[in-house]
């Protein structure tokens, strides 16, 4: 990380001495200097790094790199804020803060460069134009369908499909609710089955209005109800902006008596959710159903005592050898004849470094995607696999393959959706636009940054780190977003590398303290107010 943001600042500061050459007047040199410095010690960084996860000295070594290089561009940052001001005397003003603050930079770039002899850290070789391998892999992204990750959840989509269509599925339905929980941990694709259940022909020509709200951690009644309502045809958030709570449930217990609603509730993490909804719940005597998706076994009993909790298992080899090949490959109905007999034996073992879990099979399969498809590189692959704790297969993936691997500009591209909230649709183009504002898209030749910007996003997707929601007529990707576990481990490690923290407000009050050394700070907004 502190590699990455080390060539971010000297990307800055380089743009910064070729085109404002009238605005560093009396400055220029001290600004070179600066360019000059940083780029020499980012050489380093990259054993660095490698070495700081063994070595607490290398580590500390790397972080004052770290705080040196925020402190460069909020230095440099808070100069073009002054600078450009139409006052002389803000200018000179301007001069001189950025001369003084390289000054202070300068005496700890000493020091650091002092240390380098005593942790005999070697340049690390040129990394390359990553950028312009992606242009030369940009045919190859394939956009998959909606459903690309389903694979051995047959028996799964047929038992759970009959169970909705059933209109006696619930006995003494005039007297309880019919409500069908998905269950099992994060990573089992609870949410593809839901959706692959609710975008499916039998649904769409057996029930009337199909309603589908991501609840995610944290949420109210109200809004809840506001999020279902409006996806019913001719209801407006206009329409429903003065209405009470009481108001909201009397509508939708309208909906579900009268027409065959499939309501999906998505990601419930607490029990105080299927409370809120429970009234809604027992009206379902219309043959509506309620289609629930948690990791928690109690919530789904919440739900619904007398509902049976659909339990969701690990996928077996065989299902985890096909999702495997299917995202390594890019084929749509792969099996074992599409993969190199050389491959297979090497292919089964990362395959069982996943342990069945789904989201880990496709990371890894997204991985192997933009990989050469030879031995030499996959036994490179599994050499890195090797961890011992149960458990953490996942969270190894993503940290020691998929996120490591990343070029430089597309680590913080990746580290910034940590922003977002949970469980957000994350419109493609504005997050492009932020992308280019915050500085992480070069510029290349004549190529506008934006485009660059949408190789990047195209790149990550087909790593299986972002997930498209929609795409536009042309192709390009229209909403996308990013799987719970995935967000957690950005955020995990923008905080740590103190390039983002997240915050939350609950109320008004913020959750958690807002003094913080991050470069970059996320509020998200939380009303978690009952009838409010």
């Amino acid at each position: 990380m502190a590699e990455t943001l080390v060539k971010l600042v000297v990307t800055k500061l380089s743009d910064l001495v070729t085109h404002e050459v009238q605005l560093l007047r009396g400055v220029r040199d001290k600004v070179s200097w600066l360019e000059n410095e940083l780029r020499w010690i980012k050489g380093f960084l990259k054993d660095a790094d490698a070495k700081g996860k063994r070595d607490e000295r290398v580590k500390n070594w790397v972080i004052d790199v770290t705080e040196v290089a925020y402190q460069a561009e909020a230095t440099i940052d808070a100069f073009l804020v002054q600078v450009r001001s139409s006052s002389i005397f803000n200018r000179l003003k301007a001069r001189r803060y950025v001369s003084k603050e390289i000054g202070k930079i300068k005496e700890k770039l000493n020091e650091i460069k002092a240390r380098i002899k005593l942790y005999r850290i070697q340049l690390s070789g040129d990394d390359g134009d990553a950028l312009n391998l992606m242009t030369v892999r940009r045919r190859h992204f394939l956009p998959q369908p909606d459903d690309a990750d389903i694979v051995g959840r047959f028996n799964d989509e047929k038992i759970l499909l009959e169970r909705l269509l059933m209109n006696h599925h619930c006995q003494q339905q005039q007297q309880g609710s019919c409500v069908i929980s998905i269950v099992g941990i994060g990573g089992l694709g609870k949410t593809t089955l839901a959706r692959k259940l609710y975008r499916s022909n039998d649904a769409s020509n057996h029930f009337h209005q199909r309603i589908w709200v991501t609840v995610s951690q944290e949420n109210s009644l109200k809004g809840l109800l506001k999020k279902m309502l409006l996806q019913v045809p001719g209801i407006t958030i206009n329409y429903l902006e003065n209405k009470e709570e009481n108001d909201l449930i009397d509508m939708i217990n309208v909906l579900v008596r009268t027409e065959r609603i499939l309501i999906v509730l998505d990601d419930i993490w607490r029990e105080d959710v299927c409370i809120w909804m429970q009234g809604i719940f027992r009206n379902m005597n219309n043959g509506s159903r309620a289609l629930i998706t948690t990791r928690f076994h109690n919530v789904a009993k919440r739900a619904d005592p007398r509902s049976t909790p659909y339990q969701l298992s690990l996928l077996n080899e065989d299902e985890s050898m096909k999702l495997l090949l299917k995202k390594a490959f890019l084929y749509e109905d792969a099996a074992a004849n599409c993969c190199p007999s050389e491959l297979l034996d090497i292919g089964h073992r990362l395959m069982r470094k996943c342990g069945g879990l789904p989201l880990a099979l496709v990371v890894l399969g997204g991985f192997l995607s933009i990989k050469d498809k030879t031995p030499v590189v996959w036994r490179r692959v599994l050499e890195t696999m090797d961890w011992d704790t149960e458990g953490r297969e996942c969270q190894e993936i993503l940290a020691v393959l998929s996120y490591e691997d990343l070029p430089h500009q597309m680590k913080l591209c990746f580290l910034y959706l940590g922003a977002y909230p949970d469980d957000y649709e994350i419109p493609g183009k504005e997050l492009i636009r932020k992308w280019v504002a915050e500085g992480f898209i070069p510029q290349q030749g004549n190529k506008m940054m934006e485009e660059t910007g949408e190789i990047i996003l195209e790149e990550l997707i087909q790593r299986s780190l972002i997930h498209v929601n929609d795409r536009t007529s042309n192709g390009s990707v229209k909403t996308c977003g990013v799987h719970d576990l995935l967000l957690d481990f950005t955020r995990s490690v923008a905080k740590k590398d103190r390039f983002l923290t997240v915050c939350s407000t609950q109320n008004d009050q913020p959750a958690v303290s807002l003094t913080t050394s991050s470069h970059r700070v996320a509020i998200n907004i939380i009303d978690n107010t009952l009838g409010q």
